[in-house]
């Protein structure tokens, strides 16, 4: 034996080249024998990234960085960054998916790394509940009550009511869940935001990588999709048992510039293309992601009818309504040092029938409400100008609320920025009805108390440009953004009197048109026993929107008297100086008619304050009460102003208008 050891010995000295060759084949032996990843199948090592140290601002990024791993032949991601497709209108439009996603279901758990939990993605305390809102365990779907409306603080904390009904579906069997989100570019940082919070939750129920590996889904299947909306649909990612390529595609929506959000077909054609077009057998759930009411929601019955057939369910996660108005104000911040504005969008109303009288509050407008495109952040008060159009209801749109309740779902209330003014469990009790707009209607019809709040409501609707209030300031103009703050414009004396004196005409003439027209609306409903309609109402909601309603046509219509009264007194106070005249309110008043209405008005507004204090319709009552019925005059001798440099022009572009923030369409 020792022999032939020195003999091999003896021979690689001789031939050295023969050492590298051993070791050579030894390592190549080993690599080939050694599994690696199988690019043919397209396979690839999914690497999780730990932002625990990171910043809100530096963790909204993609959470699936597989798409870095140089795969060949691959391509590039699909739509990174393009806008939604507007032109189809029918169909759900599917994204290319690339084949490494769907392969990825069948990695084994070993190849994901753990994700440490991040402190800013951490489940955000609850502002107050109304009530439970998790999903009650049950086989077939069935109406939810008003018990499963609910409140948050944001989006994190939204999103519990959608985990405990993903957790009660799973109980019963597979699940495909279908996350249908606002394309708009003002929920791009919710969306980002509800990414991490999924992300927790599917790993916390062991869905995010392997169903295998789940340890509360009872072996039951969830099923992940995510489906953008707009004015058209785009599937941003299949149905795929790797919670983690929704996730990822939630971060990855494609804006949608249209400024149309089509909420109803999106419900419908998600629907279509689940349950019929791919045949899909798994419970189906769709979160809906909104912070617009939408521009369908005439479709409503038509959807719930839709969801029924289908046995789906639908969640939404959606804004505040507005006070008794269909447009709404969202909050955006315009790039780089852009400022923050408040843009016009649909977020209301909050019932089915309109239930608030649409008047301005005087000395603060002359000119019917506009819903301006965009309005900068401070320049208006919380509650918005004369008509206060900013006042939040409390509650979700209508149509979201019912197409949650009406398919057994949640409905989730979320405002990112939006001041919590009212008592949110004392707001229980003023609800609206969910009911059907033809229910509703019909219950009306037993109730002349609640007959005369829809009618006035839409009587001052439609009559806004006759109810708007008579000039005050002569001569001078309001504010184009808050109409609150006005400018005198200077006059000589005589051209002062000339110009005032038809302008006082011309506002008696339209103010005497006002009131006829105000006090034959109060005879078409009058009742001499207005306190038994309210003892025999039983909704504090319609019980605080009559005394707001009459209380403030009263109010009006005293003012009315005033205000003519006023145009008569007003020729004698004015000098052989005097350039400038102002109507203020007052608590003096100088007609009989003018005070007694004044008298019943108080008394309803006081009660409406009192009785239904902390809520939008107490506030409004009060506003109605902080200025006098009465008008007082006063006239001024405004000083020639000196001359003032001129102002220097705004920059324009070449192709015209000018160098501010490019305002985006929600």
């Amino acid at each position: 034996m020792n022999s032939i050891r020195e003999e091999i010995r003896d021979h690689l000295k001789d031939h050295p080249w023969l050492i590298s060759m051993i070791v050579h084949t030894a390592l190549l032996l080993v690599m080939g024998l050694w599994v690696f990843p199988d690019w043919m199948e397209q396979r690839g090592q999914v690497i999780t990234a730990n932002f625990a140290e990171m910043s809100d601002e530096d963790s909204s990024f993609s959470l699936m960085p597989t798409s870095a791993i140089e795969l060949p032949e691959m391509g590039e991601m699909p739509l990174e960054e393009q806008p939604v497709d507007t032109s189809a209108e029918t169909a759900l439009v599917t994204l290319a998916t690339p084949e490494w996603i769907n392969a990825a279901e069948t990695l084994a758990e070993s190849s994901v790394e753990e994700l440490k939990q991040d402190n800013s993605t951490r489940l955000a305390s609850i502002r107050k509940w109304m009530a439970k809102t998790g999903a009650e365990v049950t086989t077939e779907r069935s109406e939810s009550t008003t018990e499963q409306i609910g409140a948050a603080d944001g989006i994190e904390s939204a999103t519990q009511a959608v985990e405990n009904a993903i957790r009660g579906e799973l109980s019963q069997g597979d699940t495909l869940v279908v996350w249908l989100l606002d394309a708009s570019i003002s929920l791009q940082l919710n969306r980002d935001r509800m990414a991490q919070r999924i992300r927790m939750f599917y790993d916390e129920i062991g869905a995010l990588t392997r169903p295998e590996s789940s340890k509360q889904v009872d072996r039951h299947r969830l099923f992940s999709s995510v489906v953008a909306f707009g004015r058209a649909n785009r599937e941003v990612s299949p149905p795929s048992l790797i919670g983690v390529s929704a996730i990822d595609a939630m971060t990855r929506v494609p804006v949608d510039t249209s400024g149309v959000e089509n909420t109803m077909t999106a419900v419908e054609q998600v629907i279509e293309h689940y349950r019929y077009g791919r045949n899909r057998k798994e419970r189906l759930m769709i979160v809906l992601l909104t912070d617009e009411s939408g521009d369908d929601v005439a479709k409503l019955e038509r959807t719930i009818d839709q969801c029924k057939k289908a046995n789906a369910v639908v969640h939404v996660l959606g804004p505040t309504a507005v006070m008794g108005m269909q447009k709404g104000l969202q909050r955006w911040t315009a790039p780089g040092r852009g400022g923050e504005f408040f843009l016009t969008v649909d977020r209301g109303p909050e019932s089915a029938v309109p239930q608030r009288i649409f008047l301005p509050y005087w000395h603060e407008a002359e000119v019917p409400l506009k819903n301006a495109k965009v309005q900068p952040v401070a320049a208006l008060p919380w509650y918005g100008t004369a008509y206060r159009e900013r006042v939040l209801s409390g509650f979700g749109p209508y149509a979201l609320t019912r197409l949650a309740l009406q398919t057994g779902g949640t409905f989730t209330l979320y405002d990112d920025g939006v001041d919590d003014r009212y008592d949110v469990d004392r707001l229980h009790e003023y609800l609206p009805s969910y009911q059907s707009v033809a229910a509703v209607q019909d219950a009306m019809r037993y109730s002349p108390l609640r007959q005369f709040v829809v009618q006035t409501a839409e009587w001052s609707m439609n009559e806004k440009e006759l109810l708007a209030p008579p000039q005050m300031l002569f001569v001078g103009k309001r504010a184009a953004l808050n109409p609150t703050q006005f400018t005198a414009l200077y006059l000589t004396p005589s051209a002062f009197r000339s110009q005032s004196e038809n302008l006082l005409r011309r506002e008696k003439t339209r103010c005497e048109k006002a009131m006829q027209a105000t006090e034959q609306w109060l005879d078409r409903s009058q009742t001499q026993d207005w306190q038994s309609l309210l003892d025999e109402e039983e909704s504090p909601r319609w019980r605080a929107a009559y005394l707001l309603s009459r209380g403030r046509m009263l109010a009006v219509l005293a003012r009315y008297y005033e205000y003519l009264a006023a145009c008569e007194r007003a020729p004698q106070t004015i000098q052989s100086d005097t350039n400038f005249m102002l109507f203020l309110p007052s608590a003096r008043l100088h007609t009989s008619h003018g005070a007694a209405l004044a008298e019943r008005a108080n008394e309803m507004l006081q009660r409406c304050a009192y009785e239904h204090r902390q809520t939008p319709w107490a506030d409004l009552a009060n506003w109605e009460l902080d200025k006098g019925v009465g008008i007082d005059i006063q006239t001024r001798v405004m000083p020639r102003p000196a001359p003032r440099p001129a102002a220097p022009r705004m920059m324009t572009r070449p192709g015209g208008g000018s160098l501010g923030p490019t305002i985006p369409s929600l």
